[in-house]
């Protein structure tokens, strides 16, 4: 007897003004429940009627024996999609999907996913606190006190991304960015690293005023500055910054990341289990990479930093997991048990079966 799935549900919260966390919860005839995360999919007003068309064929399959052939078939339709839009959103459901699955498996087994996944056993996750997503206004002044909070919490990482806007008054793009990111080393210290994600909002003639005042600034890395998997543009960058390059949250294919690589300026792989369309094919992608820290990109909700968690175990070079700090949002009320805060810049590692949470469907915010 099976693990035939009865049911597919999306599950929404809006978790902030910005941000709205969707979960996909798969039922199966024998009891179980597991539950993904497809957050961030770029073009949420389309994810509900996406789901129903591309996940409700999977009713009575068997969510263990057919996981890997169903989850194959799946990808290989979406990679088929011609709207690189609808491609993304329809790959970011199908990572939900197989943490949806691979959660399933392993509380069949009995066993936490990191072990299911075959990782090694760690007794910290350690993270970074994003300070993108942070309640508030984005001035410089607001940033570092969010900046100095996260410190004082116990984060010895912080992110900004400091190009997003809005631009000061009286000030370019750049000029507003490095106002920010000065700020923020400056409420935080030199010890602890800094961190900043440029989102590709500059061009080359603005990355070349605003690089030299980062690297003054002492910056651990520059994320998304340039297309990682543009050898000209990365040996372009590479040539410039001082600070560590960064990137790849959007990759999915072992062609992207060996031409992320190829030029040997990449120093930070950023990987998603959501846009990887699941951790295990992140597993997969992430057996090939050597010679590079491995990252997970998580500006996400509990179910996805509980996987990311997991993943930490699998690879040799992992070094940290995206935290989102400062959202007004009470996290801990989204999942059973509630989901743990970082403390002193880690993560618990989950030991119970699974992903090691389900979503509180007594939260009043679901829609």
């Amino acid at each position: 007897m099976g693990s035939r799935i009865t049911n597919v549900r999306l599950r929404r919260l809006a978790a902030t003004q910005r941000s709205t966390w969707m979960f996909l919860e798969v039922s199966t005839d024998d009891g179980l429940v597991g539950t993904g995360e497809c957050s961030d999919s770029m073009w949420p007003e389309m994810v509900p009627s996406a789901v129903r068309e591309v996940l409700s064929p999977l009713r009575g399959i068997d969510a263990i024996a057919d996981r890997d052939a169903v989850t194959t078939q799946l990808r290989q339709a979406c990679a088929a999609v011609a709207d690189p839009r609808r491609q993304f959103m329809q790959r970011t459901i199908l990572g939900g999907l197989e943490m949806a699955l691979v959660d399933i498996a392993a509380h069949a087994s009995g066993v936490p996913l990191w072990q299911w996944l075959g990782g090694t056993r760690r007794d910290r996750v350690p993270v970074y606190a994003n300070l993108n997503r942070s309640a508030g206004q984005r001035r410089p002044v607001d940033l570092a006190a969010k900046a100095a909070q996260a410190v004082a919490d116990g984060h010895r990482k912080v992110k900004v991304a400091p190009f997003d806007g809005p631009v000061l008054n009286g000030l370019s793009i750049v000029d507003t960015g490095v106002a920010i990111v000065r700020a923020v080393r400056d409420a935080i210290g030199e010890s602890v690293d800094l961190m900043v994600d440029v989102h590709h909002h500059l061009s080359h003639d603005q990355l070349e005023n605003a690089i030299p005042q980062l690297d003054e600034l002492g910056i651990a890395w520059l994320e998304d500055a340039v297309d990682v998997t543009d050898p000209d543009a990365m040996r372009w960058l590479g040539a410039r910054t001082k600070a560590p390059i960064a990137g790849g949250e959007a990759l999915s294919t072992h062609e992207e990341i060996e031409a992320a690589l190829s030029t040997g300026h990449l120093r930070v792989l950023l990987l998603d289990p959501k846009y990887t369309a699941g951790p295990v094919q992140l597993q997969q992608l992430a057996e090939r990479v050597s010679g590079v820290e491995l990252t997970y990109h998580n500006p996400c909700g509990p179910v996805s930093t509980a996987v990311s968690a997991h993943l930490s175990t699998i690879h040799p070079d992992f070094t940290l997991v995206e935290y989102i700090y400062g959202e007004d949002v009470d996290r801990s009320a989204v999942t059973l048990p509630p989901e743990p805060a970082p403390c002193d810049g880690a993560l618990e590692l989950p030991m119970r079966p699974g992903v090691g949470l389900q979503l509180n469907l007594d939260h009043p915010g679901w829609y």
